[in-house]
């Protein structure tokens, strides 16, 4: 009987190690995910900037050359 607790300890102890070791990958994804998506919404802004800008110029460069 001693002996079977001391394999359910041993499997215990093992599986206890083995969700600390997926805790800490889980956590390391998330800062990750974290960190790609303000990275994402940065770009995201620059390209909207961008296009408004090329959508501005592209409005006040339409009008004909002066030699018409």
């Amino acid at each position: 009987m001693d002996k079977k607790i001391i394999e359910l300890e041993e499997k215990l102890t093992h599986f206890e190690r083995t969700i600390e070791a997926l805790n800490n990958v889980v956590f390391r994804q998330t800062q990750k995910i974290d960190e790609l998506e303000a990275i994402l919404k940065h770009l995201s802004a620059q390209i909207r900037q961008s296009n408004d800008a090329q959508n501005n110029q592209n409005i006040t460069t339409d009008s004909p050359p002066p030699h018409y």
